[in-house]
């Protein structure tokens, strides 16, 4: 049974979304069998498909792309599969530059662990895109290489040639995927990116996807997709509450799907009770620290200023604690805080008068 969402500490809901899902080898296969030409399809052998360790993508970027890397035996080698999915909602123009940078990257690993190596392996790159445009930028790297006149034929020998193998999941896009080669899961997950913070879209359209998420609910492991689901849900379509959302989802599907909604609503809400009241009690306790140490700086100074009531009745539990440890020993409320009192230079001697030298 997959490990639940709730494990995985990503940089973004997409990102959280994409991973938990293709990253269990049947919905990665599903994705790669529907998005690859024909040809590379048939020569893979898909019974060796794994998941490669490590990320290629800059730490700077992770909140704008994601990426997965897996590999197959292909021939006599390895083929291997980089798919970046987008976060963002605009079409970035020189992506395809970037695919290129992180390719290299992989082969730079893949060179270092197998140094006698005498030929690179295929890396397929694969992008999987969701915009309001749909993708306009270029998916060939020869096309963003300013060489427009005579001279670019004899230029283009010399300059690294490779396509993008695109997904656009943008309303109105088909993306040239295989539909029938995905599970039920991915197809559900590369619909909730094609609508993600759309909430008319996600109401109106929330019937393509009807029989696959009933399938995909009534699954031994659909109550952790439906987390992940949910989870993904809530954080792109902010305006709708957990029962907007739920009952979206309950209209599409057949009674027993149904129930695995309400059984996991009713999770939901319960974490939430629960979270609330562990809050509840936390903030009760600093609260309770804050009033005591007022007290007692007040026992001992008489009065204690204003600005000073106000930092502690603010400040977080760890700060109330070492605060206490000082209160005994600190001349002023201002030194509880931690803050030195004003400083008093001293006094500046005047300058010795110069004697008069004697003739």
């Amino acid at each position: 049974m997959p490990k639940s969402p709730r494990k995985r500490a990503l940089t973004s809901p997409h990102d959280a979304l994409f991973q938990w899902t293709f990253s269990q080898r049947e919905h990665a296969l599903g994705l790669l069998k529907a998005a690859l030409p024909q040809p590379v399809v048939a020569a893979v052998r898909w019974s060796t498909l794994c998941i490669e360790k490590g990320s290629f993508v800059d730490r700077a970027l992770r909140s704008r792309h994601s990426d997965l890397v897996l590999s197959a035996r292909m021939g006599a080698g390895r083929i291997y599969f980089y798919v970046i999915v987008e976060h963002q909602r605009d079409v970035e123009a020189l992506m395809v530059f970037r695919m290129g940078l992180y390719m290299m990257r992989l082969w730079e690993r893949i060179t270092r662990d197998r140094p006698r190596l005498t030929e690179l392996p295929p890396i397929m790159p694969v992008l999987i895109h969701h915009s309001d445009t749909g993708w306009t930028a270029a998916r060939a790297f020869q096309d963003i290489v300013a060489a427009r006149g005579p001279e670019r034929a004899a230029l283009l020998p010399h300059i690294p040639c490779f396509e993008l193998l695109l997904v656009d999941v943008s309303a109105g896009r088909a993306g040239d995927v295989v539909e029938g080669a995905l599970t039920a899961l991915g197809k559900v997950v590369l619909w909730c990116l094609s609508v993600s913070g759309d909430d008319a879209r996600l109401e109106r359209e929330i019937g393509h996807v009807a029989a696959a998420l009933d399938e995909v609910l009534r699954a031994p492991s659909g109550l952790a997709a439906l987390e992940a689901l949910l989870r993904y849900l809530l954080a792109t379509h902010e305006r709708l509450s957990v029962q907007k959302i739920g009952g979206i989802l309950e209209k599409a599907v057949g009674p027993q799907a149904q129930e695995a909604i309400v059984t996991e609503l009713d999770e939901i809400e319960r974490r939430g009770r629960a979270q609330g009241r562990a809050q509840g009690r936390v903030q009760g306790r600093v609260q309770g620290r804050a009033q005591t140490l007022l007290e007692v700086l007040t026992a001992r100074f008489g009065s204690v200023p204003a600005e000073v009531s106000a930092r502690i009745l603010a400040a977080d539990e760890a700060t109330l604690v070492t605060c206490t440890t000082r209160v005994l020993t600190a001349p002023t409320p201002q030194e509880v805080l931690g803050d030195g009192g004003p400083r008093v230079s001293p006094a500046r001697r005047p300058p010795a008068r110069k004697r008069a030298r004697r003739t």
